[in-house]
């Protein structure tokens, strides 16, 4: 099982996005093995407005090789930003 360590690094709000109120995350994502070392360090985005939390597929692509795992990450990632939408 890998760990996660996830930080915002900036929150942007897309003006020109269709739904109104839509912000983009950036998120700082660190992935380690079941050792500890490292197996992915770089930036995601997740996208929320008022209809959900959507994370960027694009920026989760390169990660994985499984679709499990990448499902299990975006889930993960999802979560995390539930916790933090009330203060971004």
């Amino acid at each position: 099982m890998k760990r996660y360590k996830l930080d915002v690094v900036d929150v942007i709000e897309l003006k020109e996005h269709y739904i109104g109120e839509t912000k983009e995350v950036v998120v700082d994502t660190v992935i380690l093995n079941e050792d500890g070392s490292e197996f992915y360090r770089g930036m995601t985005a997740v996208r929320f407005n008022r209809h959900g939390i959507f994370p960027q597929v694009d920026t989760l692509k390169g990660i994985f090789e499984d679709k499990n795992s990448v499902m299990d990450f975006a889930s993960y990632l999802k979560r995390y930003i539930k916790q933090q939408v009330r203060y971004l």
